[in-house]
C-alpha cells in the first residue's frame, strides 16, 4: 500500500481531516483551560503554604506583645533586679515560634530575618545591665519592629493584594502598640524626684511616632474597625501635647497620670491586633479552600464541557463519516466488482436490467445524501449503457455474421462453379487460370471465416473425421497467397482430431500469411512440426523477415493471450485476434519469439502447441485420463476404451483437391459402361501385384543348416524398387503445386477422353 505524504493535507484521508478539525479546538481549549486551572492550583498552593505559616505569624504577634511587656517590666524594675517572669514568658514563646518556623519552611530571607531578631534579644538583655532606659527601650522597639516586618513578608507569598493590605495593617498595629509600650516604659523609668531630659525627649518622640503610625492605620481600617480604633486612641493627642510641653515647663508631675490612658489604649490596640490577625488567618484559610474548590470546579467544568463537546462532535462526525464510508465502499464495490461483473455478464449474453442495481441506501437530504443519489443514478446509467452497448454490439455481430454467411455461401457457390469449369477444361493454360481463381476463392473464404470469428461466431465446419498431420500442414499451405515460398521441413506421423483440425489449419494459414507478407519475396518460409514430450504437437513457422522489436513481440503475445478482448488494434491486426480466439477454443498455445537466421538476420518464429488430447498418434488416440472408482476404501482405475475411428475423407482433403481429383459419382453414365469398368491400365496391374505380394508371402527356402534363406527383392511390390542411378543424389524438395496440378489435370483429361471414346464406340 502506497504511503501518503504527511504534508500537504491533500493526501490525508477524510477521517484524518475531520480528526484534525475536531482535535485542534480541543487542544486550544485544553491549553487555555489548563493554564487557568494551573493558575488556580498555583494560587491554592501558595495560599496553602501561607496558611501553613500562619502559626509563625500569630506567634510573632504574641511574641511582640510579650517583648513589649518585658520592656516595660525591665524599665520599671529597681536597679539590680531582673523581671524573670516576663523573660521566661518571652523565651518560651521564642522556642514555640522557632519550632513553628522550622515546620512551616519559611522563605530563606524571612527565616534569616526572624533568627536575627531573636538573636538580638539575648544581646539586648546583656546590654541592659548599664541601666540606660532610652537605649533599652530603643533596642526592644527595634526587635518588635523587626518581628512585625515578618508578618507582611510571609503574607505576600500568597500573591494577593488584599491580604497584603491586611498584613500591613497588622504590622502597623503591632508597631503602634510597641510605641505605646515604649512610652510607658520610659515614663515608668522616671524615678521620683528626678526627671531625665533624655527620657522625656524619647517619650515625646515615641508619641510623635505613634501619631504617624496612627494616621497610617486609619487609612486601612474599615468603618467598624475605624470607630473602635478612634475610641481606643482618644487620649493620644492629649498625651502627645503633655509630653511635648513637659520638656519646657514644669508639668512633669502630671506625667504619672499618663500611665492609665496608655494602658487603656494599649489594651484597645491589643484587641484590634488580635482581631486583625484573626481576620488575616480566616481570610487566608478561606481563600485557600476557595482556590482549591475553584480549581477543582473549573477542572470538572472544563472536562465536562470537553466531554460533552466531544460527544456532540463525535456524533456529528459519525453522521458524516458513516454515510461517506458507505458511499466510499459502494463506489469501490461498483468500480471493482459490480460493474466488471455486469460487463462480464453482458459479454456472456445474459440479460441485465438497470433497475436491478441496488442503491447505496443513504436517504439523508444533505450534500452526502445528494451525492449518494447522484452516484446511484450514475451506476444505473452505466449498467443501462453497458446493456445498450452489448445489445448494439450483438446486433452488429449478428449483422457481420449474416454478411459473412452470405459471403461464405457465395464463395462456396463460386468454388462449386470453378470446380465444374476445371473438370471440363482441356486447355492447360486456361486450367491454370481457373486454379488461380480457385486458390483466390479459398483465401476469400478464409477471410469470411475471419469475419465470423471477429463477430464472435464460429465458422461452419463439417465433421469428417481426423486429419493427418501432412494433410493439415499442406492444407494450411494451400490457403496462403505465396504458397510456393512455404517449405515443409518435417512432418510427424499421427492425426489431429476433427473438432480442432479446421481451426488449426486456419491458425497456421494466418501465421504463414503473416510470415510471407513480412519477409523478402525471395526468402523461404519454413513450416516444421514435431511431437512433444507431453504427447502434443509443436508446429513452428519460421521466417527470415524484418523481425520485431521486443516491445512489439510482447504486445503481440499479449494480444494472442487476450483472445476475448476487442480493442482498436483488432481491426488493424485481425489475424492475431483470430488466431488468439481460435487457439483459446481448443487450448492451443501460440507464441512469437525472435529467431536468428544463418545469415545473421533476425526473423520471427511462431510456435503453435497443440495439447495431447487433440492428437491421435499413429492412428491411436493420446492417453486420456483414467476413471478412478473407490470401492471399500480402495481406488481402482481403468482406461475407457477409445471408440473406433472409421476412415473418412477430411475437410482439408475436400478443400485442397478439386473435382478432378475426386472419384466420380455413380450417375456418370460413361463410368457405368462395361468397357469402362473392365478397362485397366498398367498402374492397375501394379496395384494388384502389390496386393498379391502382401497377401501371399513367399515360401521360405531352408538352407542345409535348417535356416530360412532370403532372396533380395522377394518382398518388394512391383515398381517399388527403382533402378539406381549414377552420380550424387540431389537434395529432395517439394514440387511446385502448380506443376503437380497441371500434370494431374492432363492425366485426368487423357483418361476421361479415352473412357468417353470407348463408351461411344460400344454404343455404336
Amino acid at each position: 500500500m502506497e504511503r501518503t505524504a504527511a504534508w500537504p493535507p491533500g493526501g490525508w484521508s477524510l477521517r484524518t481531516k475531520i480528526s484534525v478539525v475536531l482535535l485542534l479546538p480541543v487542544v486550544v481549549a485544553l491549553t487555555l483551560a489548563g493554564t487557568r486551572i494551573q493558575g488556580e492550583l498555583d494560587q491554592a498552593s501558595r495560599l496553602s503554604a501561607v496558611r501553613d505559616q500562619l502559626p509563625v505569624v500569630q506567634g510573632v504577634a504574641d511574641l511582640g506583645d510579650l517583648v513589649d511587656q518585658e520592656m516595660v517590666a525591665t524599665a520599671a524594675a529597681s536597679p539590680g533586679t531582673t523581671p524573670t517572669a516576663e523573660i521566661d514568658a518571652v523565651d518560651s514563646k521564642v522556642t514555640a515560634v522557632q519550632r513553628d518556623a522550622d515546620f512551616a519552611h519559611l522563605p530563606a530571607e524571612t527565616g534569616r530575618a526572624l533568627n536575627t531578631a531573636l538573636g538580638r534579644l539575648s544581646g539586648l538583655r546583656t546590654a541592659n545591665a548599664g541601666g540606660d532606659p532610652v537605649g533599652t527601650t530603643a533596642g526592644y522597639r527595634d526587635i518588635v519592629y523587626a518581628l512585625a516586618d515578618i508578618v507582611p513578608s510571609i503574607i505576600e507569598g500568597a500573591g494577593n493584594t488584599d491580604l497584603n493590605g491586611t498584613a500591613d495593617t497588622a504590622r502597623a498595629l503591632v508597631q503602634l502598640r510597641t510605641t505605646l509600650a515604649v512610652q510607658e516604659a520610659l515614663l515608668r523609668s522616671i524615678r521620683p524626684g528626678s526627671a531625665d531630659q533624655a527620657v522625656l525627649a524619647a517619650a515625646a518622640q515615641a508619641s510623635a511616632e505613634e501619631s504617624v503610625i496612627r494616621g497610617q492605620v486609619q487609612r486601612t481600617l474599615n468603618p467598624a474597625q475605624l470607630s473602635r480604633f478612634t475610641a481606643a486612641t482618644t487620649s493620644a493627642t492629649d498625651r502627645r501635647a503633655l509630653l511635648q510641653s513637659s520638656l519646657a515647663t514644669e508639668r512633669r508631675a502630671e506625667l504619672s497620670g499618663l500611665l492609665l490612658p496608655i494602658a487603656t489604649e494599649s489594651a484597645g490596640l491589643g484587641d484590634l491586633v488580635t482581631e486583625t490577625f484573626a481576620i488575616l488567618t480566616d481570610t487566608i484559610t478561606t481563600q485557600t479552600e476557595d482556590s482549591r474548590s475553584a480549581a477543582l470546579r473549573d477542572a470538572a467544568l472544563v472536562m465536562g464541557a470537553l466531554l460533552a463537546a466531544l460527544a456532540v462532535a463525535l456524533l456529528m462526525a459519525r453522521s458524516l463519516l458513516s454515510p461517506m464510508r458507505r458511499l466510499h465502499a459502494a463506489a469501490l464495490s461498483a468500480a471493482h466488482e459490480q460493474l466488471p461483473e455486469t460487463i462480464e455478464r453482458v459479454h456472456r449474453g445474459e440479460e441485465v436490467s438497470w433497475q436491478s442495481v441496488e442503491p447505496v441506501g443513504i436517504k439523508t437530504g444533505e450534500e452526502i445524501g445528494q451525492l449518494a443519489h447522484a452516484f446511484d443514478d450514475m451506476h444505473r446509467q452505466a449498467v443501462r449503457l453497458a446493456g445498450e452497448q452489448a445489445e448494439l454490439r450483438k446486433q452488429v455481430s449478428e449483422m457481420f455474421m449474416t454478411l459473412a454467411r452470405r459471403s461464405q455461401s457465395m464463395v462456396e457457390l463460386q468454388l462449386t462453379v470453378l470446380e465444374g469449369l476445371e473438370s471440363q477444361e482441356r486447355d492447360p493454360q486456361r486450367l491454370d487460370e481457373l486454379f488461380r481463381l480457385d486458390h483466390l476463392a479459398t483465401r476469400l473464404r478464409r477471410n469470411g471465416e475471419n469475419l465470423q470469428v471477429l463477430a464472435g461466431g464460429t465458422p461452419a465446419r463439417r465433421d469428417t473425421g481426423p486429419v493427418s498431420m501432412v494433410e493439415l500442414l499442406r492444407g494450411a499451405t494451400s490457403e496462403v497467397k505465396d504458397y510456393r515460398r512455404v517449405s515443409l521441413v518435417n512432418v510427424p506421423n499421427g492425426a489431429v482430431r476433427s473438432e480442432a483440425a479446421a481451426d488449426v489449419v486456419h491458425i497456421l494459414a494466418e501465421l504463414l500469411e503473416n510470415a510471407t507478407r513480412f519477409s523478402p519475396p525471395e526468402e523461404k518460409v519454413y513450416l516444421t512440426a514435431d511431437r512433444g514430450s507431453d504427447g502434443g504437437l509443436l508446429v513452428e513457422v519460421v521466417d527470415n523477415g524484418l523481425g520485431m522489436t521486443p516491445e512489439d513481440l510482447d504486445a503481440a503475445n499479449q494480444r494472442l493471450g487476450a483472445s476475448d478482448t476487442v480493442s482498436p488494434e483488432t481491426a488493424r491486426r485481425m489475424g492475431l485476434f483470430v488466431v488468439g480466439r481460435l487457439a483459446a477454443r481448443h487450448g492451443v498455445t501460440v507464441r512469437l519469439r525472435p529467431t536468428m537466421t544463418v545469415a545473421g538476420r533476425t526473423g520471427v518464429t511462431a510456435s503453435v502447441h497443440l495439447p495431447g488430447e487433440l492428437i491421435i498418434a499413429d492412428g491411436t488416440p493420446a492417453r486420456t485420463p483414467v476413471a478412478v472408482a473407490a470401492v471399500n476404501g480402495h481406488s481402482y482405475s481403468a482406461p475407457p476404451p477409445p471408440p473406433p475411428q472409421p476412415p473418412a475423407r477430411t475437410p482439408i482433403f475436400e478443400r485442397v483437391v478439386s473435382n478432378w481429383f475426386s472419384e466420380h459419382t455413380p450417375d456418370d453414365q460413361a463410368e457405368q459402361a462395361p468397357a469402362a469398368r473392365n478397362w485397366v491400365t498398367p498402374s492397375d496391374e501394379a496395384r494388384r501385384a502389390a496386393e498379391r505380394a502382401v497377401q501371399q508371402p513367399a515360401t521360405a527356402v531352408l538352407s542345409p543348416a535348417g535356416l530360412p534363406t532370403r532372396r533380395p527383392g522377394a518382398q518388394l511390390a512391383p515398381g517399388a524398387a527403382q533402378p539406381r542411378r549414377g552420380g550424387a543424389a540431389k537434395p529432395a524438395d517439394f514440387r511446385d503445386p502448380a506443376a503437380v496440378r497441371n500434370n494431374l489435370s492432363r492425366h485426368y483429361n487423357g483418361l476421361r477422353a479415352a473412357r468417353l471414346r470407348t463408351a461411344n464406340e460400344e454404343r455404336s
